[in-house]
């Protein structure tokens, strides 16, 4: 199995366009719309190549977009968010993800997440925090077979901190 995580680009083609517009609205407390034609998906690149990029607003802090391939077929979408603000200590934290509808059930979302702290690991962040809404199994058992463990539940929302300073290779798919 071919694994490859890319970082967002003005490159990015028709596959994630349609891997974006496949996502949805919102699901599971992932935040993006799709767009609705090329020149929104242009536009949304740039925002992402523009959010990676050094000082953010007032209330926002830097994050980085990879999308997953496996065997050159696009399957997640990763958000990395390495500093936290008082928000994202509540409902966010370190990273996101979000895997195609077509592609769930089949362990993405555990090796999608290993990828994200091996990434964030390169960047010196040793303590993850991952939340997750309470209902949503799949990802919660994710988080926990890469070594999150739950700190709380608060109206309706799990907040997983991971320590980045234990070798997780031991996750499988």
């Amino acid at each position: 199995m071919k694994i490859e995580m890319k970082k967002a680009n003005l490159n990015d083609g028709n596959d994630v366009y349609k891997f974006l517009c496949d996502l949805g609205i919102g699901e599971n407390g992932f935040h993006m719309t799709p767009p609705n034609n090329h020149l929104e998906f242009k536009v949304l690149l740039n925002k992402f190549i523009k959010d990676s990029e050094g000082v953010q607003p007032l209330g926002r802090v830097p994050q980085e977009i990879y999308w997953m391939y496996i065997n050159n077929e696009i399957i997640g979408i990763l958000k990395l968010r390495p500093q936290l603000n008082e928000n994202l200590l509540i409902n966010g934290g370190n990273m996101g993800v979000s895997i195609s509808p077509k592609f769930r059930g089949k362990g993405y979302g555990k090796l999608i997440i290993k990828k994200g702290v091996e990434l964030l690991k390169e960047k010196e962040v040793y303590k993850i925090l991952v939340t997750i809404y309470e209902n949503n199994i799949p990802s919660r058992k994710a988080v926990e077979s890469n070594g999150g463990i739950l700190y709380d539940i608060n109206e309706g929302l799990c907040r997983y901190w991971i320590d980045n300073t234990v070798d997780i290779d031991t996750v499988k798919i």
